[in-house]
């Protein structure tokens, strides 16, 4: 008796050992917080990671306000048309386009410095 209770008990661990070890679902390529249609997402992290900021496309910002400043390191343009990010508030600055359905790393310049953005591109 002894004996059948330690193989279902050592069954049971390897069972649960194997529940653990499985692969996860979610894939490398995907951003960990969604970027729905119509969004202009900005993440704190490279390649779409850590905690975003998920703006409707269409409303022009001038100034992104203290939490977000100088903080994003991608964008995601899941925008119907270009958005433009500039590294200063009210659209001054340097400044990048992004075309819709674009992915884009934020380097050099832009890296945590973008304070505002608007859509159309830049300038229009």
């Amino acid at each position: 008796m002894k004996l059948a209770f330690k193989a279902s008990l050592a069954g049971a661990v390897l069972a649960s050992t194997a529940v653990l070890a499985a692969p996860g679902t979610a894939s490398a390529d995907e951003p960990v917080t969604r970027c729905e249609t119509g969004e202009i997402c900005l993440y704190d992290g490279h390649n779409l990671t850590g905690s975003n900021l998920q703006l409707k496309y269409g409303v022009d910002t001038p100034d992104i306000g203290w939490a977000w400043n100088d903080r994003a390191s991608s964008v995601w343009n899941r925008g119907e048309g270009f958005v433009c990010i500039y590294t200063d508030a009210d659209y001054r600055g340097h400044h990048y386009s992004i075309p819709p359905g674009e992915k884009q790393e934020l380097l050099f310049l832009y890296d945590n410095a973008v304070s505002s953005l608007e859509y159309g591109g830049c300038g229009g």
